[in-house]
C-alpha cells in the first residue's frame, strides 16, 4: 500500500480541500480501511491459501447434522484435520482465542492508524505474526 498511515492517505485525499465536512472525513476513513484491509488479506494469503467449496443439499444436510453446535466452518476444519491425522485436542477455549484474535485486529487497526515511526512498525510485524499463529489456533 502506498500510504503509511491514514493521516498519510487523508492527507493525500484532502490535500486540494483544507476544511473537509466530518462526513467527507468519515468517507475517507471508511475508503482506507477498505484499502488496508484488502492489503492486509492479500499479504495473509501468500502465507495461507484459502479455498472455496461447495455441497449437494444432501451433503449440506448430513454436516449440519453432524456439526452440532460448532460452526460449519469449525466443523468443516476439525473434519479434514481430523482425517489428515493432524487433528488436536485443545486445552484452551477457542472463544477465548477468538476475542484475543478480535482484539489483536484491532490493536494493528489502532497503531497503522496513530503511527508511521520505526518502532510501531516494529511492534506492527511482531502483531501481525501474532495474528497468524492465531489464525492456526482458531481453525
Amino acid at each position: 500500500m502506498e500510504y503509511n498511515s491514514i493521516h498519510d492517505y487523508l492527507d493525500a485525499v484532502f490535500k486540494a480541500d483544507a476544511n473537509p465536512t466530518k462526513e467527507e472525513v468519515i468517507e475517507a476513513k471508511k475508503r482506507y480501511y477498505r484499502l488496508w484491509h484488502r492489503e492486509y488479506n492479500r499479504k495473509r494469503r501468500k502465507f495461507r491459501k484459502e479455498f472455496t467449496l461447495g455441497f449437494a443439499p444432501d451433503a449440506l444436510r448430513r454436516i449440519k447434522d453432524q456439526k452440532g453446535d460448532m460452526s460449519v466452518s469449525k466443523f468443516l476444519y476439525r473434519t479434514i484435520f481430523d482425517r489428515l491425522g493432524l487433528g488436536v485436542t485443545s486445552s484452551y477455549d477457542r472463544e477465548q482465542l477468538t476475542i484475543i484474535h478480535q482484539k489483536l485486529m484491532q490493536l494493528m487497526a489502532l497503531l497503522e492508524e496513530n503511527g508511521d515511526s520505526p518502532q510501531i512498525e516494529d511492534i506492527l510485524d511482531r502483531i501481525e505474526e501474532l495474528e497468524l499463529r492465531f489464525s492456526k489456533l482458531i481453525v
